[in-house]
């Protein structure tokens, strides 16, 4: 998607109903980008094995045929599919979901991860140790994570269900640091490739002062009007530069929680897609839940596209 051709997306298979829903979308595409598809799936690790003095217990099917039993499963599932009329492969790791999932992309050299997440929304997705979380944390490549449609409300479910899979709107929530603008070169791209509408989106977060007596009771008005005259500034100058570059363009502003004004501006405009950065911390300073890319994952009603920051440190930005 960007100017760097797509051509490997890895898909985690955990045989799942959110498994197919996501090779749906991951077959479209590859279908349309011409790009192979590495279908990986995960087992737990073995447990050590030890000559028993007696034959107590059943016997444990080996490692290495637990992977061959696998390995068919997942190619059955490949058949069953038709994932035939595209390249693709079948992998096999043992490990934790997330790390394997991780390593295979870096392995593979996959250029998207496309994964499913059951998606709760709310306080039923309070939990923070779901594979997709760890995925998206530390991957070291683009993320799609698709959301599945039972979670969705019945009108927005009964809208997607009517119509193929598409990208018809695609939303890039902004702050406008340089972080949150490396989402507009993947989106660019989709939108360039499915001939897309670009929504630039940037809510105004109204702050809590600390106000000491009648006349400091009116900065609060004053200062949100002067961030959001800021934010009309940025994204008029978004629109003049990506309105040259033949794709439509709209943009708009929200005011009051990013995560909350985003989901309801893809409820209300239809919005098929949002591409989002994140800022790529690993290892133990990437510990905090709270980020807005984060939230958006866990509570959109779309798929969402997760842009490590660090994915664009590696090359330098090109004019597109």
């Amino acid at each position: 998607m960007k100017s760097k051709k797509l051509r490997r997306v890895l898909v985690p298979i955990d045989f799942s109903e959110e498994s197919i829903n996501t090779l749906r979308l991951a077959k479209l595409l590859g279908s349309r980008l011409r790009a192979q598809l590495d279908l990986v799936h995960v087992i737990a690790p073995f447990p050590p094995t030890f000559p028993p003095r007696r034959a107590i217990l059943p016997m444990v099917p080996s490692a290495g045929r637990m992977v061959r039993v696998a390995l068919k499963r997942l190619k059955d599932f490949a058949f069953e599919q038709s994932v035939q009329p595209l390249p693709y492969s079948c992998t096999i790791r043992v490990g934790a979901p997330a790390d394997e999932v991780n390593k295979g992309a870096r392995n593979m050299g996959a250029d998207l991860i496309a994964l499913a997440t059951r998606g709760y929304t709310g306080l039923k997705y309070a939990f923070l140790g779901s594979t997709t979380t760890q995925v998206v944390r530390t991957a070291p490549c683009p993320v799609l994570v698709v959301r599945e449609l039972e979670y969705l409300p019945a009108k927005e479910r009964a809208r997607r269900g009517r119509r193929p899979l598409q990208f018809q709107k695609v939303l890039v929530p902004l702050d406008f640091s340089e972080c949150s603008r490396v989402g507009i070169d993947y989106a660019l791209g989709v939108a360039r490739e499915f001939r897309s509408s670009l929504l630039f989106f940037h809510s105004v977060i109204v702050q809590t002062y600390t106000l000491g007596d009648e006349y400091t009771a009116l900065e609060g008005p004053n200062l949100i009007k002067l961030q959001q005259d800021y934010a009309a500034g940025e994204m008029e100058k978004l629109r003049r530069e990506f309105g040259k570059k033949s794709v439509k363009v709209e943009t708009a502003i929200g005011l009051g929680s990013p995560v909350e004004q985003v989901n309801e501006y893809v409820r209300s405009h239809g919005v098929d897609l949002i591409v989002t950065s994140t800022h790529g911390r690993t290892g133990l300073k990437r510990v905090f839940i709270g980020s807005t890319a984060e939230q958006i994952v866990r509570h959109a009603i779309c798929p969402v596209l997760v842009v490590p920051n660090r994915v664009a440190q590696k090359t330098p930005r090109k004019n597109q």
